[in-house]
């Protein structure tokens, strides 16, 4: 944190001053901005995206404010302190278990309710604490108008304006901390009343927070019972709402609560925002607009059409217009700026003459940069312009993409989008640079050059070499795959498009025993399914986080697995796509379906805030993506080299003869090349699957690259790779969050299932004579 303040306007308390680190608490209803002042406070940067469950686990920062050490900690998002998921629990563990020395609320300035729900049931607690109502922009924009001085008056806090993502408010925040105070409870003379009427003493928010106590009693969360029973007795209050002879009275009376609440919240809702109304200018800019769309429609109907022509082998408007570039175009405009000297990058973008032979030769790049400028970007930038010129189009966008009718095709526009940006550009063009430019090119040639063969050569270089195998798999062919992805998954994330997927596809989670909001899970774990189960947190239920872990566990690939799937996906049919994408979604939902049967509980309701449509804001995005990448590279690296030097190691060691790694491949032999049919070396994928999925997915686009395999093994490795069991990293997370017993039970299940399912298509295929 490197803003500065006057240490006169700074009034800690002494007793402030001499703790180890006094704390503040970041809380708010999800998808608010709390993340983003965390990192604002403490210099750490947590994922920011635009919508609800981002933050599923407490972080904990520090920031230097009066001289003094403070602990900023970043709580799950709430829609109330009754909590219904497990991520709400966690927030309202730290208020009952570690209350914090002042408390700052973060709130979306449009929903008022929302945020003055949340401030009255802090009110109980009796914590210093400030209000910041965030996303004031697009409170303006629609008209809104909230009485910050009347708030500030009504709890007796200070109350600010901001919007975080601009900067905008942060620094008055940070003067502000010291002057936080603890609320005046509007409820509790009326809450008094109520209860003196019942024959109850209300002790004040001081020792008990009364309503949260009832409305925490109305969740009937068998694991709820122990916090509040401790926190009741630190109260110094007699218990006695437990007792069964009391419990039909105290839910009437909780009823009574509910509706004094509710009142309250409709009066300031009614008396502290003002909505003016509007007139959105959409003629402001009325032919460029029309012109915009006009572009937007042109560029979507040009991209289906050449991703349908592709498929037929019919001739496209990109096919067309890159042969033109090719023969023509391109060679004349670099033969007219030859002159300029485009130096290395323009060589390496574009192209540049051979000397020699006189033609014209393709940059490495070039094929990424036609790639995305003739397909990707006429789609992408007038969106984008059409969304920043009219707010009326961005509110129809979001109903579109939510009803089934127009939701499903947009769907399949974006899943063709980010093949081609991931499983083209990233996997086809950046892996083909990547490789011929620094491993093919400079680094290994130059090591061949100056390393003698023996063992240090094969340790290096060799078959098994830890960078002619371990960084070439990492950096190579991995990393661009995941760069790629994660720009477009960062894009999708800040756009506000994952949310109405989620109510898109609430109707096909419902057969499974889940809901929508399931959603998140399930596409977080394309990015990485170690953290998307720590998220299934935001799941209401127990049963819904087993079946959604089981299924990220089983069925959902990794960002760098399903890369190199896509990879792999661009030299097959058609047929081949559809076969591994239908088998792995068709057992995903049988196994989901079952086990909505199977295991005992219920499934929660289906309540989503849906947030507005936004432009991504690049820098977030970059500033994602780079943290990703690093998060990868730590991560991934040491274990590809770490398997490398397993099979490395296995190679080396002999025994009659034999390797190490030929007594592996004859213990699967009977299952990978007898019941799979798979040539014998990709028993060595399968059990570097396990310890990186990635890892095993990049051999084997070595072995498909290599010709070592025909179509159907093609399929079947896929299928049996994609439904193969969890990382190591994984399945670590699945015992923290499940328990060991469970996670035992779903390996057990997932190994020989896989295998099954492998062993079933192989078959049928090669039965019916089906290739591709």
């Amino acid at each position: 944190m490197s803003a500065i303040i006057d240490q006169n306007d700074l009034k800690i308390s002494e007793k402030k001053a001499t703790q180890a680190s006094p704390r503040l608490l970041l809380i708010g209803n999800p998808n608010v901005g709390k993340s983003v002042i965390f990192s604002y406070l403490t210099g750490r940067y947590v994922t920011v995206s635009n919508y609800p469950g981002t933050t599923v686990e407490v972080s904990h920062g520090k920031m230097r404010y009066g001289g003094v050490d403070w602990e900023v900690v970043d709580s799950p998002g709430v829609n109330s302190l009754a909590p219904h998921s497990e991520d709400e629990r966690v927030t309202r563990d730290i208020l009952l278990e570690a209350p914090p020395d002042v408390i700052v609320q973060v709130a979306d300035a449009k929903n008022l309710r929302r945020t003055l729900l949340i401030t009255s049931q802090l009110a109980e607690f009796g914590l210093p604490m400030v209000l910041v109502l965030n996303m004031m922009d697009e409170a303006r924009s629609r008209g809104i108008e909230i009485d910050v001085n009347g708030i500030s008056e009504l709890f007796g806090i200070p109350v600010l304006k901001a919007v975080a993502t601009e900067g905008e408010g942060l620094y008055d925040l940070f003067k502000n901390i010291c002057k936080a105070k603890i609320p005046t409870d509007p409820l509790n003379e009326p809450r008094e009343r109520l209860l003196a009427g019942e024959g109850y003493e209300n002790p004040g928010h001081t020792s008990l927070p009364l309503q949260n106590t009832f409305e925490w009693m109305q969740t009937q969360d068998a694991n709820l019972r122990e916090p509040v029973e401790n926190y009741l007795e630190k109260s110094g209050v007699e218990d006695e709402i437990f007792k069964p002879e009391s419990r039909l009275r105290l839910r009437k009376l909780s009823s009574r609560l509910d509706q004094l609440r509710n009142g309250f919240l409709e009066q300031s809702v009614a008396k502290y925002k003002k909505t003016i109304p509007t007139v959105v200018d959409e003629l402001r800019s009325g032919v460029v607009l029309k012109l915009v769309f006009i572009l937007l429609a042109l560029g979507t109907l040009t991209f289906l059409y050449t991703e349908i022509g592709r498929a037929f082998g019919l001739p496209t408007p990109y096919s067309l217009l890159t042969t033109w570039l090719d023969g023509h175009a391109l060679p004349r405009l670099i033969a007219s700026l030859d002159g300029l000297r485009l130096g290395w990058l323009g060589r390496l973008l574009f192209g540049t003459f051979n000397s020699e032979s006189g033609a014209f030769e393709n940059g490495l790049l070039y094929p990424a940069v036609t790639q995305f400028a003739l397909l990707i970007a006429p789609v992408v930038i007038p969106l984008m312009m059409v969304l920043r010129r009219s707010r009326l189009f961005g509110e129809r966008l979001g109903y579109w993409s939510r009803d089934w009718k127009t939701g499903v095709p947009m769907l399949l526009v974006v899943l063709l989008l980010m093949y081609e940006f991931v499983g083209v550009i990233g996997a086809a063009s950046l892996v083909d640079a990547l490789e011929n430019t620094i491993f093919n090119t400079f680094l290994t040639p130059g090591l061949q050059a100056i390393i003698p063969p023996g063992l240090i050569y094969d340790f290096l270089l060799g078959t098994y070499g830890l960078i002619s195998v371990g960084m070439t798999y990492a950096l190579a062919i991995v990393l661009p795959i995941v760069a790629t992805f994660f720009i477009a998954f960062g894009l999708l994330e800040d756009s506000g498009y994952l949310p109405r997927l989620a109510i898109l596809s609430d109707r096909v989670f419902r057969v499974i025993g889940l809901n929508g909001k399931a959603i998140l899970p399930m596409v977080l774990g394309l990015g990485c399914d170690t953290m998307a189960t720590m998220t299934t947190r935001i799941l209401g239920t127990k049963k819904e986080r087993l079946i959604a872990t089981m299924l990220l566990a089983l069925g959902v690939p990794c960002s760098a697995q399903l890369g190199v799937i896509l990879a792999i996906s661009g030299s097959m049919s058609l047929g081949a796509v559809t076969t591994v994408v239908g088998v792995i979604l068709s057992q995903m939902l049988l196994v989901g379906y079952l086990s909505s049967k199977i295991i005992k509980g219920k499934r929660s309701d289906f309540i989503f805030e849906l947030p507005p449509i936004r432009i991504p804001i690049l820098k977030n995005v970059w500033t994602k993506t780079r943290y990703r990448m690093v998060w990868y590279l730590r991560e991934a690296l040491p274990l590809f080299l770490l398997g490398t030097l397993i099979l490395f190691l296995l190679d080396k060691l002999r025994m009659n003869g034999r390797s190490g790694l030929d007594f592996i491949n004859s213990a699967f032999s009977p299952i990978v090349t007898g019941v799979l049919k798979l040539p014998e070396r990709s028993s060595q994928v399968f059990i570097l699957g396990f310890l990186r999925r990635d890892y095993g997915a990049a051999g084997l686009f070595d072995m498909v690259r290599n010709g070592l395999m025909d179509s159907v093994q093609i399929v079947t490795s896929l299928i049996v790779l994609t439904l193969f069991i969890p990382c190591v990293a994984n399945f670590f997370m699945i015992i923290r969050e499940q328990g060991t017993k469970r996670a035992m039970l779903i390996l057990a299940f997932i190994t020989p299932f896989a295998i099954a399912v492998g062993a079933v298509v192989n078959f049928l295929l090669r039965y019916f004579g089906i290739t591709f």
